[in-house]
């Protein structure tokens, strides 16, 4: 009995868990877009504490630095987030920020070797996107030609069929006016 108690009270606490670290986020941004940047660094950090693997909050916490004049550590918290980007769209998003603090210490040439990773990024995923929607395109003309297709055959046959319907009918009533003129 008192394992199972145990096991409840995990499984109780995880959403629990879940939900403080996404409630701190949520806290850090409002402070963020209140312009409250130390408050919300506390916020986001609290929210690291209980998920240190927290994408979103290290990426809101390495902008909070950032807008605190603090170019230095803001830019070794984005170069430590490179490798945990959770999509290409993130890593474009953290090199750019990493160049614009970059650019902030006047480190050029790094800050432009940063904003050209992030360029690259968005343009192989714009080039993609443009791929798959070209072929979403044609696979979709390809559907409307063959329902096309389908829809005139269906209409021929229906045609055939009712002349024939109609021919077998005039022939039997010339039969029977034959019979009676006689």
């Amino acid at each position: 009995m008192k394992i199972i108690l145990f096991i409840l009270a995990i499984l109780i606490g995880i959403p629990i868990f879940a939900q403080q670290k996404q409630s701190l986020l949520r806290e850090g941004t409002k402070l963020y877009s209140d312009s409250s940047y130390s408050q919300a660094e506390i916020k986001y950090r609290k929210a690291l504490e209980k998920d240190q693997d927290y994408f979103k909050s290290s990426f809101n916490l390495a902008d909070a630095v950032y807008k605190q004049e603090r170019y230095e550590e803001a830019s070794s918290l984005f170069n430590a987030l490179k490798d945990n980007a959770r999509s290409k769209e993130d890593l474009a998003k953290v090199y750019h920020n990493l160049g614009n603090s970059l650019a902030k210490e006047n480190k050029y040439e790094k800050a432009i070797n940063a904003y050209k990773n992030s360029l690259r990024i968005n343009l192989n995923r714009s080039r993609k996107s443009k791929i798959k929607t070209k072929k979403t395109k044609i696979k979709k003309t390809k559907i409307k030609k063959t329902k096309i297709k389908k829809t005139k055959i269906k209409k021929i046959k229906t045609k055939k069929i009712k002349t024939k319907k109609i021919k077998t009918k005039k022939i039997k009533t010339k039969k029977i006016r034959k019979n009676k003129i006689k």
